[in-house]
């Protein structure tokens, strides 16, 4: 009879990707390399944890420990993204040892509470967060896509493009220009803005999976920008800005839909627009490029009894923060931020 070994590791070989590559409920943020990333961007410890029987995988759980003075300790999969958690045949043994050994991991670590930002639901005993949803659209053909969208998304893709708006595709050599129009975005929100380096190790460590998208004003200015994710037929637009001062041209319309033409134009079926709580705002911008909700069944875990819930689970009481931060000078916010932005995991 075979036995099932959980081993750790704080680097992998190519077996992990191997494996996410062919499970069907894998993610990008299952691939290796975001251990790597995190750590070179923020120093965050990684942990892989690997359930093997007969000298196969038979599943994986990548782990980051967030140590934050600001909010407290933390065993995240994965922070900064919207998905992780455990990979594994839902109800097997694999994934039932593979929780255990999350929760062995935080107790180690010092850490008060253990998320797993799971796309699909698992089957092991938990509570889980479900008031997050991420917004997806099908792709098929770009005539159908352009004939779904509404009179009204159709007309401002239309009125930027008249404008003069062009959309630029790139990798490193964008990064300035994404980052400074991300950073002033992030600085009008309230967010601390993550580091350059972040996106520089992300555009370098996932080489044909990250790609930097601009769109430019008749100028050469850099006024909408994003980086998207690529990953088996689905792309993703986790961080995306533009310019409040070219609101008027529509920017951000002309990116989405660029982005929406290249994935039909590409072969890719789904058009990943990122989580979103369903009274917020966002949620209705997505949902009004035709994107439908799926429920994220978030799993949080407290390690240690009454701990306070961690910040990517309740940001409600940081409304004052927000507000400030909102005033800070941007060359401010440029230094500052990432400081405070590598202690929040959400």
């Amino acid at each position: 009879m075979s036995v099932l070994e959980i081993t750790r590791h704080d680097h992998t070989d190519k077996s992990w990707d191997r494996f996410v590559e062919q499970h069907p409920h894998a993610t990008v943020a299952h691939l290796a390399a975001w251990g790597s990333i995190f750590e070179g961007a923020y120093r965050h410890q990684r942990v892989y944890l690997v359930a093997e029987e007969s000298g196969e995988i038979a599943g994986v759980l990548p782990l980051v420990v967030i140590r934050s003075r600001l909010f407290g300790r933390c065993v995240v999969s994965m922070p900064f993204l919207d998905y992780g958690g455990i990979l594994a045949e839902p109800g097997s043994e694999a994934e039932r040892q593979l929780a255990d050994a999350a929760l062995d991991v935080a107790r180690e670590r010092g850490a008060q509470t253990v998320g797993l930002r799971q796309l699909h639901p698992i089957g092991v005993p938990a509570t889980t967060a479900g008031e997050r949803v991420t917004m997806l659209l099908p792709l098929s053909s770009e005539e159908a896509a352009w004939k779904a969208l509404p009179s009204e998304r159709r007309n401002r893709v239309r009125k930027g493009e008249k404008q003069g708006l062009r959309a630029v595709w790139g990798g490193a050599e964008l990064l300035d220009d994404f980052y400074r129009v991300f950073a002033i975005n992030m600085r009008d929100l309230g967010s601390p803005v993550h580091s350059r380096r972040f996106f520089t190790l992300m555009v370098e460590e996932l080489a044909g999976v990250a790609r930097v998208l601009l769109v430019r004003d008749t100028g050469g200015r850099a006024v909408g920008a994003a980086v998207c994710l690529f990953f088996r037929d689905t792309i993703m637009v986790p961080w995306v800005s533009s310019l409040r001062e070219a609101f008027a041209l529509c920017p951000n319309f002309v990116l989405y839909w660029e982005v929406i033409r290249t994935g039909c134009r590409s072969g890719y079926r789904t058009l990943d627009l990122g989580r979103s709580f369903r009274n917020a705002g966002t949620f209705e911008f997505k949902r009004q490029w035709g994107a439908l909700p799926h429920s994220l069944p978030w799993i949080f875990v407290d390690v240690v009894p009454g701990a306070r819930p961690s910040v990517d689970r309740d940001a409600s009481r940081y409304g004052h923060f927000i507000e400030a931060w909102k005033r800070v000078p941007v060359p401010i916010a440029n230094v500052v931020g990432p400081m405070i932005r590598r202690q929040v995991p959400n």
